[in-house]
């Protein structure tokens, strides 16, 4: 019969200090932080002498952005982009501050959703240099108003509400008034208000952000169209000539007569705050089946022109 015999006299198998591999790979670590850290400061860097040197070839922005994103995961970069690093503001703000439209369309890119932060700061920038297009172009109305009806639109496969702002001229010096126009495109205008109730945009004019909304009074059934200033947004202020005061703007709704006709508008005051609503009662027309106001695709076109102007009369 065979038998296996066993060595018991043969050594013992090593043993390994595990510390060291576990400070190796902590080495490890630290290094690739360490590295990804300096790439976090020089991408920083670059993207800082984008938005903030006027020299900067804009043939060269995609490039370095793109490299700039290759250097960092995609998350960070992201969130990079987003948070206020430059002068207390993000990246952004500055390209739209400052004029980089290269830059801000390469940045957006990398950016799957904005952050609520990063969002209230674009707002911003927007109205820093009354900046309509850039507003539309991302979005940033859609962050904050009814959101009720943006699913609404999703399910209807109803394109964007179409707005067009046209800064006037400043009708006098010594009125010390100024005014604005805008032209409003609303699809599926009936269908969507109907079934939400509610059909709220914003728009920048004159260094402000804008709210125009229609609504129904869930107590009594009326319609209602409501225009005034988004919280965000300068109170509606300006300084009279000759006064030391600052003095409350008066809301004048020129073309109001043809949404709401025959309507009255009441001035609302939101507690302590300077903000003006002007609201006018509609008809019931949103609920008629062949009004005049909507064409026959359900499309209703507006145009607002809007005059801002001292409380009180200027006295020379």
């Amino acid at each position: 019969m065979a038998t296996i015999a066993f060595n018991d006299s043969s050594d013992t198998p090593p043993s390994y200090d595990v510390s060291v591999s576990k400070d190796s790979s902590q080495s490890k670590q630290s290094v690739f932080s360490s590295l990804q850290s300096k790439h976090k400061a020089s991408v920083l860097s670059l993207i800082h002498q984008i938005v903030s040197s006027p020299g900067f070839g804009v043939a060269s922005v995609a490039p370095i952005i793109k490299s700039c994103a290759a250097a960092l995961p995609a998350a960070k970069f992201s969130k990079l982009l987003q948070k206020r690093n430059i002068e207390n503001h993000t990246a952004l703000y500055w390209a739209i501050v400052n004029n980089r439209r290269e830059a801000l369309l390469e940045f957006v890119k990398f950016i799957p959703k904005f952050s609520r932060a990063c969002s209230a700061d674009l707002r911003l920038a927007c109205m820093a240099v009354n900046d309509h297009d850039s507003f539309m172009l991302l979005h940033l109305g859609d962050n904050e108003v009814d959101s009720k009806d943006r699913s609404s639109r999703r399910m209807l496969g109803c394109p964007r509400d179409d707005i067009q702002v046209h800064d006037g001229d400043t009708l006098s010096a010594r009125s010390n008034e100024n005014n604005f126009f805008v032209h409003f495109v609303f699809r599926m205008f009936q269908k969507r208000l109907r079934t939400a109730r509610k059909l709220e945009v914003e728009f920048v004019a004159q260094g402000r952000i804008w709210v125009l909304c229609f609504s129904m009074d869930v107590l009594t059934g009326d319609w209602f169209v409501e225009f005034g200033i988004s919280r965000d947004s300068p109170s509606a202020n300006k300084l009279s000539p000759g006064s030391d005061t600052m003095q409350p703007l008066r809301l004048d709704m020129r073309t109001s007569h043809i949404l709401a006709p025959g309507g009255v508008y009441k001035y609302y005051m939101d507690g302590a705050d300077t903000r003006l609503t002007v609201c006018w009662r509609l008809s019931d027309w949103p609920m008629h089946a062949n009004t005049a106001y909507v064409d026959c695709n359900g499309t209703l076109t507006a145009k607002l022109m809007m005059t801002i102007k001292p409380r009180y009369p200027y006295r020379g």
